[in-house]
């Protein structure tokens, strides 16, 4: 059994329960990036020359084997930003493009920096059936939005979204999930999303500058996608575009894109996703409720029933200090305390966290 405390040592000295504001590199993946980065500094040119092809293939071998994706149709860059920018500029203008009025800034900002016809939906009790009344009236192009909204820690129901996207098959779902990849089982081959796409520093605990995008391809053919650099070419310096290569225009980050691949082995292979699923969903049952019977969660938003292991709790943000000072480590995000719950997180934790909030009220 890994030991997680071992593994992750600022869990002995904090509670940990900011993974929505950024992950945390664990000790085996850490190990296994400094002997690259040392190999790096001692050998240059010809540590890039072994690894930076081959690192590359096998993260999105990789990637493509946990998530159930054409390897072809996998791309790695620095985050999802970068990424969701690459795809907007291509697709036409004036395209109708539906988003969730409360998401994230990073999916809607770049949508309104453009020339769409933007419709947004209020995220409530009744979220599916809005988004169908939407569908049927606007008759978008797209359907663009965060898998778990980072405020309220909603999670999009995936059969939900695929029985909508069953009753309009030719809406494209660009789904953002960063606050999601990593927390449950995902099989984006049989999901309704046609674009899927996370950084992967949060619940993943790969680190900064890494990311990676899935594709369906029917999406990729019905679009021309423009941004191309040497390395978008299958042979340098005058290859044919590889499919992916819009996305990845330039060099990558090697290092990066190592820690991703570490991580992924880490989390899917070391620990396995049913422990981890199993585990956050227990803690995160139970918060809930607990959190449910203190008042603490927004009601008009939050279902009872529905999953989640982000919660977005009544506060004020100078609690926000007063929680770290008594070693619990969190954020204040659209006028609430936001925590959430990672693998590592305990029953310990969760009473900690309501024995802090007790004597803050």
């Amino acid at each position: 059994m890994t030991n997680l405390k071992k593994e992750f040592p600022i869990i002995s000295s904090y509670t940990y329960l900011n993974t929505p504001f950024t992950g945390i590199l664990s000790s085996s993946v850490q190990s296994k990036i400094h002997e690259l980065e040392e190999d790096f500094r001692l050998r240059g040119s010809l540590f890039s020359n072994e690894y930076e092809e081959s690192l590359v293939e096998d993260t999105k071998q990789l990637i493509a084997e946990i998530y159930n994706a054409k390897k072809d149709a996998v791309g790695l860059l620095n985050n999802f930003s970068t990424g969701l920018n690459f795809i907007l500029n291509d697709l036409p203008e004036q395209s109708k493009v539906v988003l969730l009025a409360q998401d994230y800034p990073s999916v809607n900002l770049p949508v309104k920096s453009r020339n769409f016809e933007v419709f947004e939906v209020d995220i409530d009790l009744k979220l599916y059936e809005n988004l169908r009344q939407a569908f049927a009236e606007v008759k978008p192009d797209f359907f663009i939005f965060s898998m778990t909204q980072y405020i309220s820690g909603l999670q999009l129901d995936v059969k939900a979204l695929k029985e909508l996207k069953d009753e309009f098959p030719d809406i494209s779902f660009i789904a953002d999930a960063t606050q999601y990849c990593g927390s449950e089982a995902f099989d984006f081959g049989n999901s309704p999303f046609d674009v899927f796409g996370s950084s992967g520093y949060k619940w993943l605990n790969a680190g900064l500058g890494n990311a990676f995008f899935l594709f369906k391809s029917s999406f990729l053919e019905r679009y021309e996608f423009r941004t191309i650099g040497s390395n978008s070419l299958s042979i340098k310096p005058d290859g044919k575009p590889r499919v992916m290569g819009f996305l990845e225009p330039g060099h990558h980050d090697v290092i990066a894109v190592a820690s991703l691949k570490f991580a992924l082995e880490f989390h899917y292979k070391t620990l396995g996703i049913d422990f981890i699923e199993s585990r956050i969903k227990a803690l995160s049952i139970l918060a809930k409720a607990e959190f449910i019977n203190r008042n603490l969660l927004d009601m008009e938003i939050i279902d009872k029933q529905a999953h989640q292991n982000i919660f977005s709790l009544k506060g004020e943000e100078s609690h926000i200090d007063k929680l770290k000072d008594k070693g619990i480590l969190s954020a204040f995000r659209g006028g609430r305390i936001r925590v959430g719950f990672q693998y590592f997180n305990t029953d310990k934790d969760l009473e900690t966290l309501l024995k802090a909030l007790k004597e803050l009220s």
